[in-house]
């Protein structure tokens, strides 16, 4: 469904929106089973589902009698909701990338800081006019949680740089398929990117 209400495009570009109408997107839910269904607080996601109805992205679908107050079952109005670029909000991708890198560092600082705050800083070359930078582990520190980051420069064709395009977005969707979102395993927050630099531009 596409959105451009401004009011409904407000609603839907929140960062948590999209985990608050995961449950109603393909089925009704009362706001108790949804907050069972994200193990989140139950006055959080009554907050949202409150917010969500009134903007209009959300539908009371049916009533279950009871003694005092009926309980409301919500479903989302759509299965899916596109909101064409032109109606988004200046910035709104750089702006989530932006949130999403500082997520990434914290997570990374939480996850493995002796790796992140304690490691070496070691500057090389693998060749006469190609330098280095990059952060060594000490031997038999204990690195924490499974974790990684790494950055590095390649000099490669555009066709190339198509290939390593395709390969990073079929590795992220493998992953994803493997996934077990419904379990109780531990979340890894990933994140991989590249991009041209402006050296020859």
């Amino acid at each position: 469904m596409e959105i451009t209400d401004p009011i409904q495009v407000r609603s839907l570009v929140r960062d948590e929106a999209a985990t608050y109408l995961a449950p109603f997107l393909h089925e009704d839910h009362s706001v108790s089973e949804a907050a069972a269904l994200l193990k989140l607080p139950l006055a959080r996601v009554h907050y949202w589902v409150r917010s969500l109805y009134a903007d209009g992205i959300l539908e009371v679908v049916a009533e279950q009698r009871r003694k005092g107050r009926p309980i409301k079952r919500y479903q989302a109005i759509a299965t899916e909701f596109i909101i064409p670029a032109e109606f988004l909000p200046e910035g709104h991708f750089a702006g989530l990338m932006r949130r999403s890198n500082a997520e990434m560092t914290e997570d990374l600082l939480a996850g493995s800081p002796e790796w992140v705050i304690a490691g070496d800083f070691r500057i090389w070359a693998s060749a006469p006019t190609r330098g280095s930078q990059d952060r060594l582990p000490r031997a038999g520190v204990d690195r924490g949680a499974v974790t990684h980051q790494s950055m590095w420069t390649v000099r490669i064709t555009e066709d190339e740089a198509r290939e390593l395009q395709q390969e990073l977005n079929d590795l992220r969707d493998r992953w994803i398929a493997r996934s077990q979102d419904e379990s109780q395993l531990r979340a890894y927050h990933a994140s991989v990117a590249f991009a041209p630099t402006g050296e020859n531009a």
